[in-house]
């Protein structure tokens, strides 16, 4: 059944990634973003111009558009106040369905792995690979406090009787954005012309990651498949590789040699260097929302040819 489904931000890489996946299900779809940032490739959408609060606002824009779907990626930060703000809205328009953009921090394991800024724990007390009911974390990130932490903002969800939470890795694909460049790391270095690759640990690091593509098709499938009442679902590719697997892979396609060079894991910066794997059970996604594409190596290759390609643009 086709819906009318309003995007809350909308313009960043999981907009952008979810649009055309909706469209092509049938959904009628607007954007409720400030208009400051307004991709060429949304242009023939509906765009509402405005902040958050005046979008977000009664009898504002976003509710006067009368949405049936409302998907919040939370730009700028998840709070338990947007929560707040994003049930009031969906209450008021009588929305069926609220999708929010979470992210895998929400664990009590990544915390454990020092994932933004945690104090790392030398003995995690949580089994792999993590479900949707593993523990999650109490506390917000050392690093955003309570100007982005995702766990809030699900604890306060509401407003609607299909509640879907989504929950990507790390994601990677085609946009000129930091929250989708962590394997510029890599390719970077090999357009830099650098052989020296500082590995903890042996690079047996590992934070699962997921394509761009896959967390656009979660959030179309998720308008359409999600169960009735609060369903939460791990947005990951079904296969990964960790560090030292995905600098190798890197160096094949660009025929370049690595010299590693082993560190500290503390000593280390890559954005994957996790002090315990993050390895999340996928099988939601796959077998309640039906989302098995694209494979996770022909992603990844894609991302290092884009990045190459774009590498003197990237390198400023």
């Amino acid at each position: 059944m086709c819906a009318r489904v309003l995007f809350v931000g909308g313009t960043g890489p999981v907009g952008q990634a979810s649009v055309s996946h909706l469209l092509a299900a049938g959904h009628e779809v607007a954007l409720a973003h400030t208009g400051r940032h307004e991709p060429p490739e949304l242009a023939g959408l509906e765009h509402l111009h405005g902040s958050r609060a005046e979008l977000l606002a009664p009898d504002g824009p976003a509710e006067r558009w009368h949405p049936e779907v409302v998907v919040d990626t939370f730009a700028g930060g998840a709070t338990a106040a947007k929560a707040g703000e994003l049930a009031a809205l969906a209450q008021r328009a009588g929305a069926g369905q609220v999708v929010a953009v979470s992210s895998m921090d929400v664990y009590r394991h990544c915390a454990n792995a020092a994932v933004d800024g945690h104090e790392p724990a030398e003995l995690p007390c949580d089994t792999l690979p993590l479900t949707e009911d593993s523990p999650l974390r109490t506390e917000a990130s050392p690093v955003t406090g309570d100007t982005h932490d995702n766990a809030a903002m699900e604890r306060a969800l509401a407003g609607a009787p299909r509640l879907t939470v989504l929950r990507p890795g790390a994601i990677y694909g085609p946009q000129r954005s930091e929250r989708v460049l962590r394997e510029w790391y890599l390719v970077g270095r090999v357009a830099r012309g650098e052989h020296r690759l500082p590995f903890p640990h042996g690079g047996t690091q590992l934070f699962q990651r997921v394509a761009l593509d896959r967390v656009g098709r979660a959030v179309a499938a998720a308008v359409e498949r999600a169960p009735a009442g609060r369903f939460e679902c791990n947005v990951g590719d079904p296969r990964d590789l960790t560090y030292g697997g995905l600098a190798r892979l890197v160096a094949e396609r660009l025929d370049w040699s690595w010299e590693p060079e082993p560190v500290a894991w503390a000593e280390c910066d890559h954005p994957w260097n996790a002090r315990h794997p993050v390895i999340v059970d996928v099988s939601r996604l796959e077998q309640v929302l039906g989302v098995t594409e694209p494979d996770p190596i022909e992603a990844t290759l894609a991302q290092i040819d884009w990045l190459w390609e774009r590498r003197a643009e990237l390198a400023g």
